[in-house]
């Protein structure tokens, strides 16, 4: 079973009445739940919280949270030698809940599959989206009797695709074999490329039986939740940044005339840093892609990596390239940067009760964020830190009322539960419409302190960032349409109709200078 209830809903405490309830049967011993690394402990305090296992109180940090003790519940975390301990505990005393990360399955898979749980839930199950991936295919070994997956953002990227591979780990039959459903619901270009998708309510149908399904807009939940007003804030580049920007997008643009018909860009992967390298024509797109966003957002980013990249330890040729040509040289403060801290000093200084949740998929951006912001306290929320060094940061913003800041990469995007803020600012966009959707739902929850939260998205005006925010619509609405039954035409399908990336460059370069 999938369910699919979006972010804020309940899910974790529905999974676990269903898991409690598993556990009554004579077959069922031992729950795993797979999640991602940030929520180990949360999911153990709710397990706490919801459940009669016997408790513990455990330090995380200046903060504390209350835990299941270890008899009942075994949270593999810590040093190489830690979990080996865990393991043997796990396999000599069939505890009856296991907590493990995404990343233990896959690296510690010859002692994860010892475990041989009875029951299975993945959490945040849009993590197995790609049925091609390495990590997919490993993931899709753990199977047990009862399967149970959790998703708000069953659609993470707008392509029914994604969903295919989630059903062949909850119930392969649901959907049948992969040639049958690509023929029966994409509709591709002679090159390959999705251009619509379509018969999508018949794809509702045949997944409604082995899903449930709300939303926080239904008549039955509404009540329950806060009203959530979304906002753009926009933003002018400079004529210094805007003079950067230009050479970089005609960098970009030979790029892409290079690359014609004959390739397409993974756009999420260069977002999360996975983008191909920067010798092939795909590479070199998604180079200077890049370095447009890091100079909309920060200019030093752009440093940065040229540095790293003269010191060996990664970084972009593109980068140091820009830096070389001095394209950088008079470009030293961020028009974005300058916005959002007028900004958010404004809503703090007015509201001293207000707690802010900033996101950005440039890690760089949120020191530069707290520097300007050095009156009020902020905490860190990135995968460079530990899981209890989450678990502090998270425990810390919601204790102590002088924390007003929660910076976070896109490490807290996921499940993370943040009742105490009411505004949520996105600081850059991500190209995925369900990263986007975690995002902004991480303060929407029924236990939300506040009867109406904020979103605001701070977007550079004719840009590549207006581009994505209008490729997030189409995402969100092909979703829509396949999870909820509306959305689609007349004809059940969702069209790919935003202009090309080129057409988009050229077309907003042209405005970019008649109003410079």
């Amino acid at each position: 079973m999938l369910c699919a209830y979006t972010m804020g809903l309940g899910k974790t405490v529905l999974s676990i009445a269903v898991m409690e309830e598993w556990l009554a049967k004579d077959d069922v011993d031992t729950c795993m739940i797979v999640v991602p690394a940030s929520l180990k402990w949360q999911w153990a305090e709710s397990l706490a919280r919801f459940t009669d296992v016997p408790t513990k109180r455990r330090r995380v940090g200046r903060a504390s949270v209350v835990v299941p003790d270890d008899s009942a519940c075994v949270v593999v975390d810590g040093s190489k030698a830690q979990k080996e301990r865990q393991y043997e505990q796990i396999l000599a005393q069939r505890p009856e809940y296991v907590i493990v990360s995404y990343e233990a399955v896959i690296h510690d898979w010859k002692r994860v599959r010892k475990i041989r749980p009875d029951a299975v839930v993945l959490d945040e199950a849009s993590f197995i989206k790609s049925f091609r991936a390495q990590r997919s295919k490993k993931l899709k070994r753990l199977t047990a009797s009862y399967r149970l997956g959790l998703s708000g953002t069953v659609i993470d990227n707008g392509q029914p695709e994604e969903l295919f591979s989630i059903f062949e780990w909850i119930d392969a039959s649901v959907l049948g074999r992969w040639d049958l459903f690509d023929q029966a619901f994409i509709h591709r270009s002679r090159s390959g490329i999705p251009v619509a998708y379509r018969n999508l309510p018949l794809l509702h149908s045949k997944i409604s039986d082995a899903m449930i399904r709300r939303t926080y807009r239904d008549a039955d939940v509404a009540p329950y939740m806060p009203k959530v007003k979304e906002t753009v804030l926009p933003v002018r580049l400079g004529p210094r940044t805007l003079s950067a920007y230009e050479q970089i997008a005609q960098d970009l643009l030979k790029e892409l005339d290079k690359l014609g018909g004959f390739g397409t860009l993974d756009l999420a992967a260069v977002y999360a840093g996975r983008a191909e390298s920067g010798t092939t024509v795909q590479g070199r797109v998604m180079a200077r892609l890049s370095a447009l966003q890091m100079l909309i957002n920060h200019p030093e980013l752009l440093r940065d990596s040229a540095g790293a990249h003269a010191a060996g330890d990664g970084g972009s040729t593109y980068a140091a390239r820009l830096v070389d040509r001095g394209i950088l040289d008079d470009v030293t403060r961020s028009p974005k940067l300058d916005a959002v801290v007028r900004y958010l000093r404004k809503r703090l200084t007015a509201d001293p009760t207000l707690k802010v949740i900033l996101f950005s998929f440039n890690k760089g951006v949120l020191p530069a964020v707290a520097a300007e912001l050095k009156q009020w306290t902020a905490v860190y929320f990135t995968g460079d830190l530990t899981a209890k060094e989450k678990a502090e940061a998270k425990a810390v913003f919601a204790s102590e009322p002088d924390v007003r800041l929660f910076l976070a990469s896109d490490a807290g995007g996921y499940g993370l539960d943040l009742p105490e803020a009411r505004l949520l600012l996105n600081y850059d966009q991500r190209d995925s419409s369900g990263a986007m959707d975690q995002r902004n739902t991480r303060h929407v929850r029924a236990s939300s302190l506040f009867e109406e939260v904020e979103v605001v998205n701070v977007v550079a005006q004719d840009t590549i960032e207006e581009r994505r925010m209008e490729r997030l619509a189409i995402k969100r609405r092909t979703a829509r349409a396949i999870l909820d039954g509306r959305g689609a035409d007349d004809d059940g399908r969702v069209l790919a109709d935003v202009e090309s990336l080129r057409a988009n460059l050229v077309r907003s370069l042209d405005v970019l200078r008649r109003t410079a």
